[in-house]
């Protein structure tokens, strides 16, 4: 019998079948575009793009980055936006009727990703203007890119498309920022309640879009973590909205996974709850406060995609601790599993292990 491809073994551990290997999908793609840009790229690479990175050392990329062009949102009548964008900033402005808003996103050293200096909302005086730009968006799906972009994968991954941080998350991590979510909530109960319907309505919109289109696998970009939304904040907001979503997203035919990337030991009891068939990219400890042990027995059988902390990438962790975490995650969770690192391999990472780590998978039978 030949072997599967990537993408049949993906399926196959989606599907509750045993593949004939785990699948390696390590995310280098960070450490591919800072090295890339300071010129420290190893030499075999200098004139290699990312697929072929990944070929080189028989892992599956992580298909997300390449697909996300293909959802387009298109702002509503009466309402201008504008994006401006120079060496060290992002910056992006809303022109409407109700008002104006501007958020910037400033350029970290390499200029390879982005951090938040200022939020769209500066308070609940910013929130009708929101409302209305939310109201009136549409999302529209290119068709035509979605499929030369899945001609290039071909077989080495699954088609996965995400969705931006829903309900809470949104502004918490988008358009307030934490401290003045917090404060919303205190103060302004009702009119930020109303403010996430919207959002949660504006997401709906998109979703029901996203069931219409070819891709199988849903990420949740929500990058869950317990200080950022306690359990009650969780149950209140985010636990209907999965429920709700994945049910919609089941019934298109779609699998659901999230990215829960932060300290979650306390949400995992609520995992198996969501409805959500995987998570993705928990760090678990020593980088993350939940043991390998607590999470298996939290999601039960659902599918992990990673699971190995980035930090083990680094030198201050020997070879051989990796190989025996490696080895630890496949053992737990295996035939369940997409192996891969939780969250990123760092910029100063050692690219040896992540080919280290391809041979431990291609030894290792579900």
């Amino acid at each position: 019998m030949s072997e599967l491809t990537p993408l049949e073994r993906i399926l196959a551990a989606c599907e509750g079948r045993k593949p004939d290997r785990i699948v390696w999908q390590p995310r280098i793609d960070h450490w591919y575009d800072v090295n890339k840009k300071l010129g420290t790229l190893p030499v075999k690479y200098k004139e290699k793009d990312l697929l072929e990175v990944y070929d080189d050392l028989g892992a599956s990329p992580r298909t997300y980055r390449f697909y996300a062009p293909t959802i387009k949102v298109i702002e509503g009548d009466g309402v201008e936006m504008r994006v401006v964008e120079d060496q060290d900033k992002i910056v992006t402005a809303y022109a409407t009727p109700l008002g104006n808003l501007r958020g910037v996103q400033a350029k970290t050293v390499h200029g390879t990703a982005t951090y938040r200096t200022e939020y769209l909302l500066k308070g609940v005086q910013d929130f009708q203007t929101m409302t209305y730009i939310l109201q009136r968006q549409s999302f529209e799906f290119d068709s035509q890119l979605y499929k030369e972009i899945s001609e290039k994968i071909g077989d080495r991954s699954e088609p996965i498309i995400e969705l931006p941080h829903g309900s809470l998350q949104r502004l918490t991590i988008d358009l307030m920022g934490f401290e003045k979510t917090v404060v919303s909530l205190w103060k302004h109960l009702k009119e930020t309640n109303d403010l996430i319907h919207t959002i949660e309505e504006n997401d709906s919109r998109r979703i029901g879009l996203v069931k219409e289109t070819p891709f199988k696998f849903v990420n949740f970009v929500d990058n869950i973590d317990q200080d950022l939304t306690s359990p009650p904040m969780f149950e209140k907001y985010m636990l209907p909205w999965y429920k709700k979503k994945t049910k919609e997203l089941h019934e298109a035919g779609k699998f659901c996974t999230s990215h829960w990337d932060g300290n979650i030991r306390l949400l995992a009891r609520y995992a198996k709850e969501t409805g959500l068939d995987s998570l993705e990219c928990v760090p678990p400890a020593p980088m993350g406060n939940i043991t390998l042990e607590e999470l298996h027995e939290a999601m039960g059988s659902m599918v992990l995609f990673d699971g190995i902390p980035a930090t083990h990438f680094l030198e201050l962790v020997s070879r051989k601790e990796l190989e025996d975490f490696a080895m630890k995650v496949l053992r737990l969770f295996s035939p369940r599993l997409v192996l891969g690192i939780s969250d990123q391999l760092p910029p100063n990472g050692d690219i040896g292990k992540v080919r280290m780590v391809s041979e431990v998978v291609e030894g290792f039978s579900p």
